[in-house]
């Protein structure tokens, strides 16, 4: 009787033994193409995600120093205006100088002619004296009518000597005047000519500053455009990226509902809290400081920045993602069926491998700060039918 049951049950047992291997090898046979082109294509994804966070960052730099620029050029147009403003001013005080000292120059040769023909004209007296030895005045004298006409005419001649004496002191105060007022005039010119070089120095330096920093705005400006253009090249490479990942995850759902392996399904329930601590620091959408909306939650570490904390699946999976990226760093992601994947990024080590079927609460990761981090903390996100949702419709702490 045993002889007999053991004869049946050895073929049964050589079949299981050939047949159960086919099906432990069956599902990753139908997923393992769309896994590792899942996993190609998000750590594409991040890469892409990074460049382009780092473009905005260039680009944002680039317009706070074209700001600069123009904050700083605005100062020298102003400072170039002030001085133009100065050089006006004294060009016209030059000019007015220049025509007082004109002036000057007419009123002392006017005054040399002047003096010059006094002089002439005592000079034919006093010669005509010398040569006559004062008998003309002495005849004239006495020729005269009377008393009184003799004292008129010796008045006359004592008002000619005293008008000649005059002259020449009105002359000489004359020529002193002009002569010192040219003096200062021209001493005058001479500082606001200085000053006027000195201005017409400076306006050069400005004009050849502000060039200066117009060029260099310039190549700024094409700096950031083509920043722009990168940044927009980038932008159309991570919408062909998600397209692509929609697609693989299009895929996977594809042969999820044919039937075609033994595949985890989602059943509605809620997500296991991902890690030991519960500090958000960093919430999930829109956030102050960052370019685009935040797509899941950064949890921080139980012990500021000690990594170490354990990394818990969120629920019941396969894990079709377990690598590394240079800007998720070590990272994971969980399919749990009917669209839905968790991904947990910056992981300090992995503890599991793509392929592996894990269940709500398994430990899956160690937390750390690889890849784009600024802090040992754990990146946990949703994606639903190929877009990230907010974590809190399935988590709860």
């Amino acid at each position: 009787m045993r002889r007999a049951l053991a004869k049946r049950l050895i073929p049964l047992l050589m079949v299981l033994v050939l047949v159960i291997p086919y099906f432990a090898v069956s599902y990753y046979d139908v997923y393992g193409d769309d896994k590792q082109n899942l996993n190609d294509a998000n750590s594409k994804k991040k890469d892409l995600q990074s460049q382009y966070e780092q473009t905005e960052k260039i680009i944002e730099d680039l317009k706070a120093q074209n700001d600069d620029m123009i904050a700083y050029i605005a100062q020298l147009d102003a400072q170039m205006s002030s001085v133009d403003g100065e050089l006006n001013e004294v060009n016209e005080q030059v000019e007015q100088i220049e025509a007082e000292i004109a002036d000057t120059e007419e009123k002392l040769a006017q005054a040399e002619i002047e003096a010059e023909e006094q002089y002439s004209s005592m000079k034919l007296r006093i010669q005509f004296m010398y040569e006559h030895n004062d008998e003309t005045y002495f005849a004239l004298l006495m020729n005269s009518q009377s008393m009184g006409d003799m004292l008129n005419k010796a008045e006359y001649i004592t008002k000619i000597s005293q008008y000649d004496r005059e002259m020449l002191e009105k002359y000489n105060a004359t020529v002193t005047y002009i002569t010192v007022a040219k003096a200062q005039l021209e001493t005058d010119r001479e500082t606001l000519v200085t000053k006027q070089e000195e201005l017409e120095d400076k306006r050069a330096s400005l004009s050849l500053l502000e060039s200066t920093k117009k060029s260099e705005m310039a190549s700024l400006q094409k700096n950031k455009q083509q920043q722009e253009n990168y940044k927009a090249k980038i932008e159309a490479d991570i919408k062909a990226q998600d397209e692509y990942i929609a697609k693989i995850e299009a895929e996977i759902k594809a042969k999820e509902n044919s039937g075609s392996a033994n595949v985890v399904k989602y059943d509605g329930g809620k997500f296991k809290w991902p890690t030991e601590s519960t500090r958000i620091t960093s919430p999930y959408g829109d956030t102050e400081g960052r370019s685009s909306p935040h797509k899941g939650i950064d949890i921080g570490a139980l012990n500021r920045g000690v990594a170490g904390d354990a990394i818990y699946a969120a629920y019941d999976g396969d894990v079709v993602i377990a690598t590394f990226s240079s800007s998720a760093g070590n990272y994971i992601m969980i399919n749990h069926g009917g669209g839905l994947y968790t991904r947990y990024l910056h992981a300090s080590k992995l503890l599991v491998s793509a392929g592996t079927h894990v269940t709500k609460g398994q430990k899956i990761a160690l937390m750390g700060t690889t890849g784009d981090s600024d802090g040992v903390h754990l990146h946990f996100d949703v994606r639903y039918n190929g877009s990230y949702v907010s974590p809190w419709n399935y988590l709860s702490k």
